[in-house]
């Protein structure tokens, strides 16, 4: 075993396509920053573990690494082996996330060629196992990463999160309009952070209610396939590193997880 490092770049490199040997490559994106995309992505890659899935999570989100917090990985760096980057293991899948291999009060400034060569090497030098799902945690935005991972790979296909509110209509059209332009499979709308449950009576109170005349707002041409409340600490792990979903098994949101991936299974 060997401490990671970056390889000499000698090409560009995006130009050829990439062979994964998941079965199933689920993307997991947002128009913007700050909807719950990585908290979505976790959170279903536990739930296809719990259907005895063999599950990777690739954490693409090279600008704000969140997955190790969520996930109770700490000071954890990745080694190599035979040239190939060694995921981390835990909770029942591999990992793998820009968080470890860098410092975790550091900026992560990358420009351009850098962060491509880094994509590239997230997807074509990790030695992930047999999988059956690799979930990617994409950036937000269709800046220059997403778009270079959804053109590099074979997507299975992707799930479009977003908080149900007017100012989101535009970010997530353009994030459709991406997948269809790169002819993708689109599952449908997740719609995180919906509402919040009254405590006393258990009245759902939505935090963004809609106009009656906004018709984008109606699946966005696609089917809403989740709707999640907005819970503090959900994004974060516990004092012993155990996530919100396999804390909480019978919990509703756990559950509306359980369905979420049901749909993904079922395409």
């Amino acid at each position: 075993m060997q401490k990671y490092e970056f390889k000499k770049i000698e090409k560009n490199p995006m130009d050829n396509k990439i062979s994964m040997s998941a079965k199933n490559i689920i993307a997991v994106a947002s128009g913007k920053g700050g909807v719950g995309k990585s908290t979505v992505s976790v959170n279903l890659a536990l739930s296809l573990v719990s259907k005895g899935k063999k599950v990777g999570l690739l954490d693409a989100d090279i600008y704000g690494p969140n997955v190790p917090l969520m996930l109770g990985i700490k000071n954890e760096k990745v080694t190599t082996e035979d040239n190939k980057i060694i995921p981390i293991k835990k909770h029942g899948m591999e990992i793998m996330s820009v968080g470890f291999i860098t410092e975790e009060d550091k900026a992560l400034i990358w420009r351009g060629p850098l962060a491509m060569k880094l994509i590239e090497q997230f997807l074509g030098d990790v030695k992930w196992g047999e999988l059956d799902y690799l979930i990617i945690d994409l950036p937000p935005g269709t800046g220059d990463v997403p778009l270079s991972i959804i053109q590099k790979l074979k997507l299975t296909g992707a799930v479009i999160v977003t908080t149900p509110q007017e100012a989101a209509v535009a970010d997530v059209l353009k994030m459709i309009n991406m997948f269809e332009t790169t002819k993708n499979h689109i599952y449908g709308i997740v719609e995180n952070m919906k509402y919040i449950t009254c405590p006393n009576s258990s009245e759902k109170i939505e935090l963004f209610p809609k106009s009656e005349d906004n018709e984008d707002f109606k699946g966005f041409k696609y089917e809403t396939i989740a709707e999640f409340p907005f819970i503090p600490g959900i994004g974060n792990k516990d004092k012993d590193g155990t996530p919100f979903y396999l804390r909480y098994r019978e919990h509703d949101t756990s559950i509306e997880y359980d369905n979420l991936a049901d749909k993904v299974i079922k395409g």
